[in-house]
C-alpha cells in the first residue's frame, strides 16, 4: 500500500481495520477454505496414486523391473530417477496454479468488482481508452461540433 501501513489503518472510531480483511464475509472465506480443501484433498489423492501405482507396478509386471532401456536401466528405475520428479514438479505447479485461480475468483468484494468494471486509472470508463462515445474534440475551441 502507498500509505506504508501494509493494509491497516483506524476507522473512524479509532478501531483498527485490517482493509484485505474487510472486503470478504466470513461465508465467503469459508466457502473459499472449503474449496480449496477439496483441491487439495484431489491433488494429494492424485499423488497417492503415483506414489503407491509405483511399487504396484514393480510386484505385478516383470518388464517394469526386468526390461532394460536406455543406458541398461530398467524402465522402473528410470520412472524413480526421473520421472516422478517431473510428475511431482507438475503436480504441484497445476495445484498451486489451481489454487490461485480460486482464491482470485472466491475472494474480493464488490470494491474490486465495480473497480474492474471501471476499468484502469487513467483509460477511460471501460478501460479501452475511449469513455463510452464522448468526443473529447468537441469540448475543445474549434472541435468537430
Amino acid at each position: 500500500m502507498a500509505d506504508g501501513t501494509g493494509g491497516v489503518r483506524a476507522d473512524l472510531d479509532g478501531d483498527v481495520v485490517d482493509e484485505l480483511d474487510a472486503r470478504d464475509t466470513p461465508a465467503e472465506v469459508d466457502a473459499a477454505f472449503r474449496t480449496l480443501r477439496r483441491v487439495a484433498v484431489g491433488y494429494f489423492v492424485v499423488f497417492l496414486v503415483a506414489v503407491g501405482g509405483f511399487p504396484a507396478l514393480s510386484l505385478t509386471l516383470d518388464w517394469w523391473s526386468h526390461s532394460r532401456t536406455v543406458g541398461g536401466m530398467s524402465p522402473g528405475f528410470v520412472v524413480a530417477a526421473f520421472g516422478l520428479y517431473a510428475f511431482f514438479a507438475l503436480l504441484g505447479i497445476a495445484a498451486a496454479r489451481l489454487s490461485t485461480a480460486v482464491e482470485a475468483r472466491m475472494l474480493g468484494g464488490p470494491a474490486e468488482a465495480g473497480a474492474a468494471e471501471a476499468g484502469p486509472a487513467g483509460t477511460g470508463h471501460n478501460g479501452t481508452g475511449h469513455d463510452g462515445g464522448h468526443d473529447e474534440d468537441a469540448d475543445r475551441p474549434g472541435g468537430s461540433r
